[in-house]
């Protein structure tokens, strides 16, 4: 199973890589999540944290609004993009790209960000148990009272239900693997410190993606154990809401 999970792993970075190198795949304007998420940041120093920045059109947002963003990202030609833009806006001595895969421990000091920030970045082909590793990773990098600010597609989207299952609300959708998140699964990222601030709704592109935007707020709990547990109940229980697959089965 471990070597299944490392192959289909290595094809999804493969897949990443290959649409990262796409002049403008996510367009040229940061994203409505963004726009929130500034709403929400306040003045967090010492800086911001993007994880899965991608080709930087939200880390590069940041960077013109006075923050020091850092932007990791595991596919190099998204990050490659980046540092050419943010040179080309005057914006390079704001702008650190560091290439990292976030399923591994976070090359940080504890406390080093006032803001973690990451647009979708749950939606990869993430379990419960990395989910949790990852929030508890979150937690250490923030600064106390730092926040963490997150987006991921609904289990209402659209594209819940179209594409290939492969488990829960996770399918493969033009090859991408996407999970689709419930508003339990949203609730249950929260926990001892990380304590849930805001949790609202979003809209994001032509064809509408449904986005779960959530402020979490760093405090001085204790990581909980139990995290892993909640998020594993939550992802059991979710199911996709979008009406699609009741209509395919119809038309079948």
């Amino acid at each position: 199973m471990e070597q299944l999970n490392s192959l289909r792993r290595r094809k999804q970075h493969a897949r990443w890589e290959e649409a990262l190198a796409q002049r403008g795949f996510y367009g040229q304007e940061a994203s409505p999540f963004c726009s929130w998420a500034l709403e929400h940041m306040e003045a967090a120093r010492p800086g911001v944290l993007e994880l899965g920045a991608g080709q930087g059109r939200d880390a590069l947002e940041l960077a013109e609004h006075g923050y020091e963003v850092t932007a990791l990202d595991y596919a190099a030609p998204g990050l490659q993009h980046l540092a050419v833009e943010a040179g080309r806006l005057g914006l390079t001595g704001r702008v650190v790209t560091v290439r990292h895969n976030v399923l591994e421990p976070l090359p940080f000091e504890d406390g080093s960000f006032g803001a973690v920030y990451a647009h979708m970045l749950l939606c990869m082909d993430f379990g419960p148990a990395d989910v949790t590793a990852l929030l508890s990773e979150v937690r250490r990098v923030l600064a106390l009272d730092g926040v963490f600010l997150f987006s991921v597609r609904t289990s209402l989207d659209h594209a819940c239900g179209l594409g290939r299952h492969m488990r829960g609300t996770m399918y493969d959708v033009d090859g991408f693997h996407i999970r689709f998140y419930s508003r339990e699964m949203v609730r249950a990222c929260a926990g001892g410190g990380l304590a849930l601030e805001a949790l609202d709704h979003l809209q994001e592109g032509e064809q509408p993606m449904d986005l779960h935007v959530a402020c979490l707020r760093r405090t001085s709990a204790e990581w909980d154990p139990s995290a892993e547990q909640r998020l594993q109940e939550a992802f059991a229980e979710a199911q996709c809401d979008s009406g699609r697959l009741d209509e395919k089965d119809t038309a079948g």
